[in-house]
């Protein structure tokens, strides 16, 4: 099953107003971004030495959210040699930022590996993480479709408006429940880490919204 399925059926969108993949993408999206944080995936690569102190990073470098995990130099030592933090940094130039070696001077050609982290997608999401990423967006479709019912209603027709306060109760309630699922399953503090209410999907673009009486 697929994640944007998965999160189909999670959210049980029985008013309509969800219909087709590109309304459920933005929730997706912005859950594997809510993931990539709280367990980011690792990419390792050998880069060669230039005979300076500066390597390059990988080529996954993600400015903004990569970081470097750890360095080994020289390559191939049992036990492995890798540097202290203190013996490295990450150095921004003109051309954009460089792995500075304080203490080393790679020869040219000789292998320095760097091991970063990268956003996650659907393919790299860890074995029995999948549930839960899907909890989390499904939450986002919820959180989504409570806030358009809370803001649509016709005054002239008092059974609407309670019908639309209902809905609007009832998918916060379920997104709220959907999303402490996630947060239970990384365990994750609700009130700590990195907050799941800091990441938004987007409602469906203007003409897409179903909420019409």
């Amino acid at each position: 099953m697929s994640l944007i399925d998965l999160v189909k059926s999670k959210v049980k969108d029985d008013s309509g107003r969800l219909t087709d993949n590109d309304d459920y993408s933005p929730a997706v999206a912005a859950a594997l971004a809510k993931y990539s944080k709280d367990r980011p995936g690792e990419l390792v690569d050998d880069v060669n030495g230039a005979g300076t102190h500066d390597v390059d990073l990988p080529d996954g470098w993600v400015e903004g959210f990569s970081r470097v995990s750890s360095v080994e130099y020289p390559v191939g030592l049992v036990p492995e040699a890798y540097l202290p933090e203190r013996d490295w940094r990450i150095y921004r130039g003109p051309d954009g930022p460089v792995l500075r070696l304080l203490r080393e001077v790679p020869s040219i050609g000789s292998p320095v590996r760097v091991t970063i982290t990268v956003p996650r997608v659907e393919a790299d999401i860890v074995s029995g993480d999948l549930d839960a990423v899907g909890c989390l967006a499904a939450s986002f479709c919820c959180e989504t479709l409570a806030n358009l019912f809370a803001q649509t209603s016709d005054p002239t027709i008092a059974a609407d408006v309670v019908n639309y306060r209902t809905k609007s109760g009832e998918f916060a309630a379920r997104g709220k429940r959907l999303r402490q699922l996630y947060l239970d399953h990384l365990g994750i503090d609700a009130d700590g880490g990195f907050p799941a209410a800091s990441v938004k999907a987007s409602a469906p673009e203007t003409d897409r919204v179903r909420l019409t009486h």
